[in-house]
This record gives structure tokens, sequence and C-alpha cells, in this order.
């Protein structure tokens, strides 16, 4: 058997808890993210400019970040693959809320739409991995100075 098929952790072991809390905590944030911006951008006088634009990258990627933070500390291990697998569900599942939202008002959906969802499964995945994978890092790094 090649080196990089032989994994100490078995794939049934995988922390269900971890990635349901995870996905859960993504979607809360992600529903506050949507619910803030038109509050923004009203009482901040904003418009559709830069500034709102940089204030609505800056809620993503701090929903991939606590997500994939959360579930790589209620996992304890692996935490690129917990956060990876987070922030991928979550992009899913918001994606999925929002052709539902658009076929139940009417309202058209939002920039490409269903086009561009794999690169944001990636990048919103990859994103919410690597802090997953910071976490598992520190706590690694934490037990070696203790």
């Amino acid at each position: 058997m090649p080196f990089f098929l032989k994994d100490k952790t078995p794939m049934n072991k995988v922390n269900p808890k971890a990635i349901l809390v995870g996905t859960v905590v993504f979607a809360i944030i992600y529903a506050v993210h949507i619910l803030i911006l038109p509050l923004l951008k009203n009482s901040l006088d904003m418009g559709e400019g830069g500034a709102m634009f940089a204030v609505s990258q800056m809620l993503g990627i701090a929903t991939c970040f606590v997500s994939g933070y959360t579930a790589a500390r209620i996992a304890g291990e692996r935490g690129f693959f917990y956060g990876f697998n987070v922030g991928a569900i979550g992009t899913v599942l918001s994606a999925l809320a929002a052709v539902i939202f658009s076929m139940v008002t009417g309202a058209k959906l939002p920039g490409l739409g269903l086009i561009t969802l794999p690169y944001w499964i990636f990048v919103n995945g990859s994103l919410a991995g690597f802090a997953g994978l910071l976490v598992i890092n520190m706590v690694e790094e934490g037990k070696r100075e203790e």
C-alpha cells in the first residue's frame, strides 16, 4: 500500500459532532452577516462601493475562520479536514438556502448564481481548513511546551 494511503486514523472515526457544530456556527454567523449588511449600508451611508464590499468580505472571512476553528477545536485532531468540511458544507447549505429563498420570493440570485459555487466551496473550505489547521498546531505546540 502506498505511503499516502496509510492514514493513522480511519475515516470511520470522523467526529460528526465537530462537523455538525461547526456547520451550525457557520450558518448562524452567515445569517448574521446577511442580516447586518443592509443595516450597515443604511446606517453608515456606505452605498454599494468599496467600503461595503470590504466589510462583506471581512465578515465572510470571519465566518469561515470561526466555524473552522470551532470544528477543529471540538475534534481535537485533523484540523484542516474538519475545517474544510465545515466550510464546504456551510457554503453548499447557504447556496441551497439562497436558491430556495429566490424560488419562494421570486428574487433574482445575486451575482453569477450557482455557476461559481465550486469556486466558493473551495475558497471557503480552504479558509475554514486553514483556521482548523492553526488550531491543531497551536494545541500541539502548547502540549510540547508543558
